[in-house]
């Protein structure tokens, strides 16, 4: 699907950093959700667990069940024991890792690591912003996944007490969903949802499926620097890996003629149902691993999401593009707006807003 451009600057916002959650709200679906109903342009305040008050048998809430994995590492340069951190962002073969890292001056070919006394990291080349690191045992055999993650730290966002996580985050970071690991970030607003939240929406004849996308370097990575003119062809997302299904299409497929109403929580979910529209009508086996590098943004036409449930996004963003596309500018706009006057929280661990 093509998408439009941008003819003018999209929404963009000053975000204080005091108003960035450090940790979510205890039980998660006390949480404050902000209701936005476009038609009538209108904004109503609730909490999380009111959404069995707001949603019904009409509804078809899609989650994404992706699991985030240990992969942030912390290393030392041997023998400086300047300190280094990285990012394990793909997987290429054997102990191979493509890896974002800081600082990316230190890290030159044939430069060694010491993730700990098993895990040695040997730095292959740097391509772009990225480098190619090779994880081996002491005796020099390459790692499997499982060993390299075991020294990981959940990989919550910078801007949450300087991405150090602990103990707590690999409760608070992970979804009740989360049964498929692949991914480097959480899909945010499914971390809202407790068993007693999904069993009420349940009680109220509200359907749940889910689908699996994996988050990557699109899900945080700011898209400009908010000096410059915007530029959709220059700033495109890098792709993430999305398990395509035709059953589960299918079945959506049908709900959606039947009149159902279909609400993707959070807007991993709205990419991956964009593009299951789109490889609908391929060949794509069932089950099959497919990139998307689907861009949603202003100009874009839902085929399958009619609502959504979303957290507030990071300014520069293609979360915040992709729900421009579905608000318009002046609403979300007059959303945001409301939510700093008003003491909503931002980010991973903060707020959100269900628009119908």
């Amino acid at each position: 699907m093509a998408n439009v451009s941008l003819s003018t600057d999209p929404f963009d916002y000053e975000l204080p950093v005091e108003r960035i959650a450090q940790r979510p709200v205890q039980p998660y679906d006390t949480a404050r959700l902000m209701l936005i109903r476009r038609e009538c342009q209108s904004l109503e305040d609730y909490r999380f667990l009111d959404l069995p008050q707001l949603l019904g048998p009409q509804d078809v809430l899609v989650f994404n069940n992706t699991a985030v994995l240990k992969a942030r590492l912390f290393a030392e340069i041997v023998p400086s024991a300047a300190k280094v951190e990285l990012l394990l962002v793909e997987r290429l073969d054997g102990g191979t890792w493509m890896c974002l890292a800081k600082p990316m001056r230190k890290l030159k070919s044939g430069v060694v690591l010491r993730l700990s006394t098993s895990v040695i990291g040997t730095v292959q080349e740097r391509i772009g912003d990225r480098v190619k690191i090779t994880f081996r045992d002491p005796q020099g055999a390459e790692l499997g996944a499982a060993t390299v993650l075991a020294c990981g730290n959940m990989p919550i966002p910078p801007y949450i007490r300087k991405g150090r996580a602990d103990s707590e985050d690999e409760r608070d970071y992970q979804t009740i969903f989360a049964t498929h690991p692949g991914s480097i970030a959480a899909p945010t607003a499914s971390l809202h949802f407790t068993p007693q939240l999904k069993g009420a929406l349940l009680g109220t004849g509200c359907r749940i499926l889910e689908i699996t996308l994996h988050l990557s370097v699109a899900s945080f990575q700011p898209l400009w620097d908010g000096q410059s003119t915007f530029d959709a062809t220059a700033h495109r997302p890098a792709a993430e890996q999305l398990i395509f299904s035709k059953q589960i299409w299918s079945h959506l497929f049908e709900l959606k003629k039947s009149g159902k109403r279909i609400v993707a929580v959070g807007t991993s979910v709205v990419r991956a149902l964009e593009s299951m529209a789109v490889l609908a009508g391929s060949e794509a086996p069932a089950g099959e691993v497919l990139p998307t590098d689907l861009f949603i943004q202003p100009g874009h036409k839902f085929q399958m999401v009619d609502a959504l449930i979303t957290n507030f996004h990071q300014p520069r963003t293609t979360h915040l593009l992709l729900v421009e596309a579905l608000l318009g500018k002046e609403l979300l706009q007059t959303a945001y707006q409301r939510a700093l006057d008003s003491g909503y929280r931002f980010l991973s661990y903060g707020d959100g807003m269900l628009i119908l």
